[in-house]
């Protein structure tokens, strides 16, 4: 089963925001990452914020760099084999992230 990379709450001082932008992927689309390691760093007009990785394997991106995406939304999956990887592959990002 794969892990999710989610958007989590961002904000300061009390305000939070719903929407963010997705400023830098730190690893590539199919790259070993490691949990606990920062895969994603994305900001609103005055915060910003470092996802990091909730379980160890290969990175499948669903929303690219530049791209937005609201608080709560599947931006991303790790999986454990490169099967699995290769199976959403096929599928199309908006698609997945619906079904995940």
């Amino acid at each position: 089963m794969a892990a999710k990379v989610v958007i989590p709450v961002v904000g300061k001082r009390g305000k939070k925001y719903d929407i963010v932008k997705l400023v830098e992927w730190k690893a590539k689309e199919a790259d070993q990452v490691e949990k606990g390691r920062v895969v994603l760093s994305v900001e609103t007009e005055k915060a910003s914020c470092d996802i990091e990785a909730e379980d160890s394997g290969l990175l499948h991106i669903l929303v690219d760099e530049g791209g937005k995406a609201m608080v709560g939304a599947v931006v991303g999956l790790i999986t454990q084999t490169k099967e699995e990887l290769e199976a959403f592959q096929k599928i199309p990002p908006e698609k997945l992230a619906q079904q995940v």
